[in-house]
């Protein structure tokens, strides 16, 4: 624990055994805070993912049927700042001043196990992934899980920053079935017109023909030519300037991804792209400021010089694995850095220390100012710079958990509100400005905005806001007390930091795509995954840095990445040591790693089985009418049986012989099924909001439940400039000067 960190003053008791709340646990451990991770006797971790998951956390092994062992348990709790527990934990009584986080799969919707295959088909994000035969996928990685510990984290922070100013101690309330729709937040909105749009027309390979996946000569790479400046740059580095004035392809690329355009464009492009190895396009696309990367596996990116010399992967001595390379920190923070990454203690290994220790914890009191929040950041002003989706993600959680958020934007707006329903997803809770920051009057109402801030968020590319006049020594001399997030690709210092990068580049340089797609080709994945994880992490990093502010009085700069995030987002997948098995790997479709563990077809779509014992594996047998053991392979004699037999009946049908059977077994929802699903909806997981120029609209609902500072989700996402005006009359300007901004220029008209 460093003693300067972000969280260096926050005690957390974790009580857990699952993926989820353990990476919870992680991510406040590798901010700083005091982890202390009660286990019981004899506890089995997995490796070596557990070598990364329990990593900076103290270890007491403690028998709570003994009185010395219950009651440092109970001094631990009673001392503690915050408790983080999962379903494999008894629930912790409430005591007065704790924040105690409850994590789990289902949110009591649902007495299914807690498996993240089940808790993926539930929510559409087996039946929405991109494949060949138009099928369910079974994804590899456990997204959910991971996104499930995120919100845990940042509900954490979030209910201990409100308790700190006035809010009681409370339950927090985190579920993999929120968690899989803040992954799929654009995605999942839908109304009178349309439905979200990334659900539309991909494959594999990807959704628009020129942000895809490509075979080179000797292997893959990505090219993210995801915008007009972009494709003209790749046409003409292609010599195939001649296709810009083809009429297919007029406009924005985010309108190419229809069958005909992409067929057309691929056909045209990939005889070109086959030509030279994935270095070589690397080499000529990079000096060309293309954004693009290779597809690698994780052992590959763990032994990336630039990932190494950046901090992204750093060696570790862990007691069990030997000399190891993990990932590095979640965010940079330039007051309060985060402590050095510390390796895994041994089962055990602090009980003495924890016993000792134990008695002398006490929760710190505090002495607010003012009355108490009613959100968790009520009160908390943010300015929004950001575009696409990890940028405008991170402060649309912001908002979700009761901050002020202004969105300021060009004339010409977000890129991204082509994508309308999407745009909606991501940037619901905040108001809108348009505000042109490279004149000079402009810049001087944005400082003017920021002295009275405290966030700003933005994801330019590094560089940027000190051309514009705005870098940080600037908007730390109006105000030191001024957070400054910034989500970038590279970072904001380094070799890499002025390169262009989207979410599929970090998927494929990072191994997640070459995870997915095993022995066959690479897989996009349909869910930006990257996005989401740098925009939850930029949150949390933002909350964490509020937390020091309480405790220093002074703001800093914090920096999130992509490129970092790629590693931290699927932290128990990414460690390289003698000996380690591989992680579990995909193919093509993938459906499944065995005949107990895999999707099947019913006469009306699909369901997801998920064994995990033998007495499962009995009983799918004898309703197949064949010995089937546990391991039997997804392709096999058992499995095809299973085939026929569940072919024969409904979704309905299938889950009621299962259930019968005691065999865990879930449907494979798909989109047009999401919004009016009986679990979804009694999980809290959609809500409807109405639009002023889209109408009603269905989307997804809060992502963390708060039991005293409740999220409301007061409004929806703004239209274009809408409240310019109203924004700057709350900072004191008079009516006169906002309609000379107005008629100059400088701010745009309200839409």
């Amino acid at each position: 624990m460093g003693e300067d960190a972000p969280l260096a003053d926050l005690r957390v008791v974790e009580r857990a055994s699952g993926l989820a709340a353990s990476y919870a646990g992680f991510l406040l451990a590798a901010l700083g805070a005091e982890v202390v991770k009660i286990e019981p006797p004899g506890a089995v971790r997995t490796p070596p993912g557990a070598a990364v998951m329990e990593r900076g956390k103290r270890s007491a092994t403690l028998d709570v049927a003994r009185a010395v062992d219950a009651a440092c348990r109970e001094a631990l709790v009673a001392g503690a700042d915050a408790v983080l527990g999962d379903e494999s934990m008894p629930r912790v009584p409430a005591v007065e001043g704790l924040v105690c986080c409850r994590v789990s799969a289902w949110g009591g919707a649902s007495d299914l196990p807690s498996d993240e295959a089940l808790v993926a088909a539930a929510t559409g994000v087996h039946a929405m992934q991109w494949s060949w035969s138009r099928r369910p996928v079974w994804l590899v990685t456990p997204m959910v899980a991971y996104m499930t510990g995120m919100l845990a984290a940042l509900g954490v922070a979030a209910a201990v920053f409100a308790r700190r100013r006035g809010a009681p101690g409370q339950e927090v309330r985190v579920s993999g079935l929120r968690a899989a729709f803040a992954l799929n937040s654009g995605t999942y909105v839908t109304g009178r017109e349309t439905r979200g749009s990334l659900s539309q027309f991909g494959d594999p390979r990807g959704q628009m023909p020129t942000y895809s996946l490509f075979r080179t000569a000797d292997g893959w790479l990505f090219i993210g030519a995801l915008t007009p400046a972009f494709l003209v740059k790749l046409m003409t580095v292609l010599e195939r300037v001649d296709l810009l004035a083809d009429p297919r392809l007029q406009g924005s690329p985010l309108a190419f991804g229809i069958p005909e355009i992409k067929d057309f464009v691929r056909r045209e492009l990939d005889p070109i792209l086959a030509t030279r190895t994935t270095a070589e396009w690397l080499g000529v696309l990079g000096a060309a400021d293309i954004p693009c990367g290779p597809v690698r596996a994780r052992e590959q990116a763990l032994r990336d010089p630039d990932a190494r010399g950046l901090g992204l992967v750093v060696p570790l001595e862990d007691p069990r694995l030997g000399a190891t390379w993990q990932p590095g920190e979640p965010a940079l923070f330039s007051d309060t850095p985060a402590p050095r990454p510390r390796p895994a203690r041994e089962p055990g290994a602090d009980t003495a220390a924890v016993r000792a220790a134990a008695p002398a914890w006490r929760r710190p009191s505090f002495a607010p100012s003012g009355p108490p929040p009613r959100a968790c950041l009520e009160g908390i002003r943010v300015l929004d710079l950001a575009s696409f989706i990890a940028g405008p993600f991170c402060p649309m959680l912001l908002a979700d958990l009761g901050a002020e958020v202004l969105k300021i934007e060009s004339a010409d707006g977000d890129p991204f509100r082509l994508a309308a329903f999407g745009f909606v997803g991501w940037n619901r809770g905040k108001r809108s400005l348009v505000l042109d920051l490279k004149r000079a009057e402009g810049r001087e109402v944005f400082l003017d905005l920021a002295r009275r801030a405290d966030v700003v968020v933005d994801n330019f590319r590094a560089g940027v806001m000190e051309r514009l006049g705005l870098g940080w020594e600037t908007l730390r001399g109006v105000n030191p007390r001024l957070i400054h997030t910034s989500i970038t690709g590279y970072g904001s210092s380094g070799p890499l930091a002025t390169r262009p990068g989207f979410d599929p580049i970090f998927q494929a340089c990072s191994g997640l795509m070459a995870a997915q797609g095993g022995a066959d080709d690479p897989v996009f994945h349909m869910i930006a995954y990257t996005d989401y994880s740098a925009g939850a992490l930029g949150a949390l990093a933002t909350v964490a840095a509020l937390l020091a502010r309480e405790r220093t009085g002074r703001g800093q700069r914090v920096d999130v990445s992509l490129f970092r995030t790629s590693y931290v987002m699927q932290a128990a997948e990414m460690i390289l040591a003698a000996g380690c098995p591989s992680p579990p790997a995909g193919g093509r479709d993938f459906l499944g790693p065995g005949a107990c563990r895999r999707l099947y077809a019913c006469a009306d779509g699909w369901v997801c089985i998920a064994a995990t014992a033998e007495a499962h594996a009995t009983a799918l047998g004898r309703l197949a009418g064949v010995p089937l053991a546990l391991d039997d392979p997804a392709g096999g004699a058992a499995a095809a049986a299973l085939e026929r037999l569940l072919g024969t009946l409904s979704r309905a049908a299938a889950l009621a012989h299962l259930a019968a059977a005691g065999v865990p077994a879930a449907s494979c929802v798909g989109f047009e099924e999401l919004f009016a699903d009986p679990l979804l909806r009694a999980a809290g997981c959609v809500v409807e909001q109405t639009h002023p120029a889209l109408g009603p609209l269905r989307m997804s609902g809060a992502f963390i439940d708060f039991e005293a500072t409740p999220t409301v989700l007061h409004r929806s996402a703004p239209l274009l400039g809408a409240d310019g005006p109203a924004a700057l009359a709350e900072i004191g300007y008079a009516a006169e000067r906002i309609a000379a901004l107005i008629d100059a220029g400088v701010v745009g008209r309200p839409a």
